[in-house]
């Protein structure tokens, strides 16, 4: 049945004649508008489904404890000039037979609107679409009503879940909106980035539900340009009363900047679901391109309903967008953009236009306006049963239509990009959720060598099962790369390829290419010794990992920092090698278990080192590192790329195809749930692991972890004997070391004590000392007792602190027992050691006289030696008068018992940097040269 137009209504200007009565029926006229829209969506809504939209206002008018929604009765609730139907109240009593409505005159009203905004008043609207909600309340709500009322739509929300419904219920100030408040900005909000463009959109696609009428509606079209003017004239003149309207504003002014969030905000939505957000992203372009004075698509609305229209394509807020972003398209003759379009649209809308159809009323009323719109496009019926069947696609197609929307993207990308620039003194680009927002796309769309690329699921909705096939193959550098085809078609362009076997399956894993429907099958696959076992294996892990860790962003917090690693795995040797095999074929077996260092020849027995990262920016990186030095720097870049003082980040390990998989997997998981522990714990603190035959001393400098290598266990003992700028404990790997005393000697480290350690052997005594920042010290003396060493040490250290400040406040002594197969003792003395009889004082003092140059003076009893005198020979003369004062001469080593130095001299940069291990060091230095 063919509606007839309603008369056209004009409002004069201000000064003008403006009649009440047109006002009233220009509200009217809305809300029927409305109430017709309303009742399409109610048809395609199952019975409990419309109970939710039909009582959602009377749920928020008043507070019952059987209905849904109750918190408790001082729960902010109230609606202006709401008053439920006979049906509403029917289907209120359906939910709770003691419900009874009572009207009741309010002193006021919390809640000042209810609206539905998005695509729920269109064409577009589908069951699955979600319902966006605009609760519009008073600003004179406090904290804790706020609050009262979130928890009443968070279960207003649980509620429509139940009924499988996904709504969102959007909190509005309208005060605070007008100044350009908004909420964070999330998945379903916007934020303050667009406030002007989500106004525009209100206005264009929202449905009254109850409450104030918005004030937009009452401006006529052709004044909006001067909308605050207008409206200050209607209420100045009492046309109608600021009690009966809410006014969100006008969009009269918008700043450059709006465009760049917006154009930023639909591209951030299209990553998830590029066909339904394609068109508006156009639609971001079409208005930047009318920047300043863009003729919005709610001002041609509106003018529709002033003018008495009742044409479903002129009321139709997508198919009003769809009309403009075509008539921009072939104005600039971009027909392929503008098919992309056209098909998005129709996949939006989900009719399937090439099987006939018994349908509702409902149903044949978007099918005729979209048998309209396809007609206008020229679409032959092969055309249609394309589309349609490209719900069910194969991986080929869904790659070729992602090409197609990437370039699109890519392109929105592009267009921001310059209206930035043409437009960047204009626009505050110092938003912090622009920033942010820019930072997700860069994240999304960049394509770098190692990143998973993600296919957008809204373009199917059923993937077909298929023959895959993996190939290896040699690559142009000798190396072994991967390509994945579709079986049996060897001329077919690759439906991937990688260089790392791992970046191809997770792909597979990521897109949900791979199913239990799915076949996938290996060729070519003696370049490595990757079978079916490994590879079902490694889907399920792959399928598993990301099934705990990948998570739809809930906000954009995440970009406000560098992207860290949340979550990551580990497969060694995934293509073979490192199981310990020789070059004769032969198995290496030894009861030295270490993978790490494994048999007498201590080799590792990681080849190669495949990392999956998952970031904080949801990115998938896969990257491939060989031996244990990639094996280490895997450890090191998860740690440093895990939040400032956040927990580490969720580490897995995987190894197949070998008898020592396990092993390795096992090794590996303890070694690194040790490092993770001792730098959350002591983040200044060194860890020994072995490796292969040489050392790796892992570290934090410079604020972040790393590691250094030592050869062999000198080596080693020289790494930890260098100076630190801070206390730096040394924690040992369990199979570090075998017959050492350095874990024991370590066991007892603390910060600021000097630590004395004497192991009595055949030939003298072995010193080791941690001074106050555990520096190591070692020194063999040859002859000579413990106590007496103590002793002597403990004179020498009481001595330097007399002149010298440093951060030693304590000074203890051990004895070191086992070895040879037995487990390392350390039994501190109970007493401080004293020297018996006289003790030879020998002081030395040092002072730089040009770079590279020192003058000595030294002390010994009463006698004084100096450079100055007897220059390179000072320390032989110091020598040989020391052996005069010795009974018989003899000649046992002479021990200084004080120095006297400038950092420079001693090896520091500064005083500051000052150490006991500096005066140790060259006390022995200095030792050497006086013994004759």
């Amino acid at each position: 049945m063919k509606l007839e137009p309603l008369r056209p209504i004009v409002f004069g200007r201000p000064g003008e004649e403006i009649g009440k009565k047109d006002l009233a029926a220009i509200v009217q006229r809305f809300k029927n508008l409305h109430k017709l829209q309303l009742q399409r969506i109610q048809a395609q809504l199952s019975q409990r489904q419309r109970d939710f939209l039909e009582l959602l206002p009377l749920l928020l008018h008043v507070n019952h404890p059987l209905l849904p929604g109750y918190v408790d009765s001082e729960t902010p609730a109230g609606i202006p000039d709401y008053l439920p139907s006979r049906q509403t109240l029917l289907r209120a009593a359906r939910l709770s037979r003691s419900f009874e409505f009572k009207r009741r005159a309010l002193p006021h009203h919390p809640i000042q609107g209810l609206f539905l905004m998005g695509s729920v008043g269109s064409i577009a609207y589908t069951r699955k679409s979600d319902l966006d909600i605009w609760l519009c309340h008073g600003t004179e709500l406090t904290g804790d009503e706020l609050d009262a009322l979130r928890r009443k739509a968070q279960l207003l929300e649980q509620w429509a879940e139940t009924l499988q419904l996904e709504a969102h219920i959007f909190f509005i100030d309208p005060v605070g909106f007008r100044a350009g408040h908004g909420e964070p900005i999330s998945t379903e909000s916007c934020g303050s980035i667009q406030h002007h463009l989500l106004l525009e959109e209100f206005y264009r696609t929202s449905l009254y539900l109850a409450g104030r009428a918005p004030a937009w509606w009452l401006v006529p079209p052709e004044q909006d340009p001067s909308y605050t003017e207008y409206l200050s004239h209607l209420l100045e003149k009492r046309f109608v009363a600021a009690g009966e309207l809410i006014d969100f504003g006008g969009l009269e002014h918008v700043a450059a900047g709006e465009f760049l969030g917006g154009t930023l905000w639909h591209l951030y939505k299209a990553i998830g679901s590029p066909h339904k957000s394609l068109l508006k992203l156009l639609l971001m372009e079409v208005y930047a391109g009318e920047f300043p004075q863009p003729e919005w698509l709610c001002t041609r609305l509106k003018s529709a309903v002033y003018s008495g229209s009742v044409e479903p394509a002129e009321l139709d807020s997508y198919i009003l967008m769809y009309r403009k972003v075509e008539a921009y398209l072939r104005q600039r003759r971009e027909y392929d953009r503008l098919e992309l379009v056209q098909q998005c649209f129709y996949l939006k809308i989900n009719e399937v236009l090439s099987v006939p159809a018994v349908s509702s009323v409902e149903k044949r009323y978007r099918r005729d306006v979209l048998q309209a719109l396809i007609g206008a496009w020229g679409w032959s019926p092969a055309r249609l049963r394309e589309l349609d069947a490209q719900r069910r696609c194969r991986i080929a197609q869904a790659l070729e239509e992602h090409r197609r929307i990437g370039k699109e993207l890519t392109q929105g990308y592009r267009n921001v990009s310059q209206f930035a620039r043409e437009h960047g003194r204009s626009m505050r680009l110092e938003n912090d959720e622009i920033i942010l927002l820019g930072r997700r796309l860069y994240a999304a769309i960049e394509h770098k060598p190692g990143k998973v690329e993600q296919i957008s699921q809204d373009m199917w909705e059923e993937l077909l099962p298929e023959d895959l096939c993996l190939q290896a193959h040699p690559a142009a550098d000798d190396g072994i790369g991967w390509e994945l085809r579709t079986g049996g078609n060897e001329n077919a362009e690759p439906l991937a390829r990688a260089r790392n076997l791992l970046e191809i399956l997770a792909w597979l894993s990521l897109n949900g290419f791979y199913g239990h429907r799915s076949r996938l099958s290996l060729e070519n696959a003696a370049a490595s010794s990757f079978g079916m076992f490994e590879l079902k294996s490694c889907m399920y892990v792959l399928a598993d990992f990301l099934r705990r860790y990948l998570r739809e962003q809930a906000s954009l917090d995440a970009y406000a920092a560098a992207p860290r690693i949340d979550a990551t795995a580990l497969f060694i040797n995934l293509e073979g090698g490192g199981d310990g095999e020789r070059r004769d074929g032969l198995v290496i077996t030894s009861n030295r278990f270490d993978p790490l260092s494994f048999g007498s020849g201590r080799v590792s027995l990681v080849a190669t080192v495949d990392h999956l990262k998952l970031t904080s920016w949801q990115e998938l990186l896969v990257e491939r590192r060989y031996g244990l030095d990639g094996l280490f720097d895997c450890f090191c870049e998860i740690l440093n790329k895990r939040g400032p003082g956040s927990e580490a980040p969720a580490f897995e390990c995987h190894s197949f195809g070998s008898s020592r998989s396990q092993n390795i997997v096992l090794r590996i998981r303890e070694l690194f749930g040790d490092l993770t522990a001792i730098f959350m714990r002591k983040p200044t603190a060194r860890y020994v692991a072995r490796g292969g035959e040489a050392f790796y001393v892992f570290e934090r400098r410079d604020g972040s972890v790393r590691y250094r290598i030592a050869a062999d266990p000198a080596g080693l003992m020289a790494m930890l004997a260098e100076p630190n700028p801070v206390f730096a404990p040394v924690e040992f790997d369990r199979l570090a070391l075998e017959n050492s005393p350095l874990p024991a000697v370590y066991e007892h480290n603390q910060e600021g004590v000097i630590q004395i350690f004497c192991r009595p052997e055949t030939a003298g005594c072995e010193v080791y000392i941690l001074d106050e920042r555990g520096s190591l010290f070692f020194r063999l003396h040859r002859g000579g007792s413990p106590q007496r060493l103590f002793a002597g040490y403990a004179l020498f250290f009481s001595a330097v602190q007399r002149h010298t400040v440093t951060a030693a406040w304590g000074l203890e002594f051990f004895l070191l027992e086992g070895g040879r197969g037995s487990e390392w003792r350390a039994h501190a003395l109970d007493e401080r050691p004293v020297l018996s009889g006289r003790q030879l004082p020998l002081r030395i003092f040092g002072s730089e006289i040009e770079p590279g140059r020192t003058a000595f003076t030294i002390q010994c009893d009463d006698q004084e030696f100096s450079s100055m005198e007897w220059g390179d020979q000072v320390f032989a003369r110091a020598a040989e008068h020391i052996l005069t004062l010795r009974k018989g001469g003899e000649r046992y080593p002479i021990h200084v018992t004080d120095i006297d130095a400038p950092p420079e001299v001693l090896g520091a940069p500064d005083i500051a940097s000052l150490q006991s291990v500096h005066f140790l060091n060259y006390k022995r230095k200095v030792e050497e040269r006086l013994q004759v």
